[in-house]
This record gives structure tokens, C-alpha cells and sequence, in this order.
């Protein structure tokens, strides 16, 4: 399957989401050249900070996720400790989706450990589309975002 490049960002002139190509104007602004076929307007001026890339994955709802969405993974697994004895873990991570060298992230995150009710922040978790849910994106809802990563 070929890599998917495209990106999405927040119009200025309705403050709606354009997906598309990521284009530099000669006047020095973001803009987006959209993908959808019935648009004839030409490029979309955006603001800068809410452009994202399309990580070439989806949510376990079959949603893109996109640089900068919030997402929640949940994780599973089972400890086995020096003397054999063995537990099941699981738990949730929480946080907004970046790309980073070692691929797409979640960070930082709020890390929930079911087992034992600890809560750590985390840096750089790796996602697994099938196991995370797309539940908002940090330009939609500043606060959302902030009460999660500083909860």
C-alpha cells in the first residue's frame, strides 16, 4: 500500500477544516490545496498552527488520525516477575498525536495503570491504530487538551 501525503489545517477565511496538499505562497503564507475534486476555489489560506500531517494510520473507528489529534490508547499486557509469578496490566494513555523519528507518538501523555490506579506523564509513546480512539484534536478545544496534559 502506497503512502498517503496530505495534511489538513484550519481555513481563516471560515475556520473550517481543509485537507489537502501543504502549500508555501510567494507572499510567504500556509495554504492548502484541496484534495476534494468538486472544489474549484483554488488554495486555502490556514493558520500555520493548525497544519497537520496524515500519519497514514487509523483509529479503531476507521478515523484518519492526523498530527495533533487527541487521542486515548489502551494497553494490555502481562508482567512476569523474577520468581515466575505472572499478572495482567492494562491501562490507558492519553495525549496528542506527534511524528516524531521513531514514529508516531503520543506526547506527552496522562499514562492510567488499571492494575494499580498509578498515573504517570510520559513522553513519546508509540501508537497502535487499532488499540486508540481519536477523541478530539488540540485546535478544536484548547482546554480539553490542557486539562489532559496537565491533569
Amino acid at each position: 500500500m502506497a503512502r498517503v501525503i496530505k495534511f489538513r489545517g484550519r481555513s481563516i477565511a471560515d475556520d473550517s477544516w481543509v485537507y489537502g496538499d501543504l502549500v508555501q505562497t510567494a507572499d510567504n503564507k500556509t495554504a492548502i490545496w484541496p484534495i476534494d475534486s468538486k472544489s474549484q476555489i483554488g488554495i486555502v489560506e490556514v493558520y500555520p498552527e493548525s497544519v497537520g500531517q496524515y500519519t497514514n494510520l487509523l483509529d479503531r473507528n476507521k478515523r484518519e488520525i492526523f498530527e495533533g489529534d487527541i487521542v486515548r490508547q489502551t494497553w494490555e499486557t502481562t508482567i512476569v516477575d523474577d520468581y515466575d509469578d505472572a499478572w495482567d496490566a492494562s491501562g490507558t494513555q492519553t495525549g496528542p498525536v506527534v511524528i516524531r523519528t521513531q514514529g508516531v507518538c503520543i506526547s506527552p501523555c496522562l499514562t492510567e495503570n488499571h492494575t494499580n490506579g498509578d498515573k504517570t506523564i510520559t513522553k513519546n509513546k508509540r501508537i497502535s491504530g487499532y488499540r486508540c480512539e481519536v477523541i478530539g484534536n488540540k485546535h478544536d478545544n484548547p482546554k480539553f487538551f490542557e486539562n489532559i496534559c496537565n491533569d
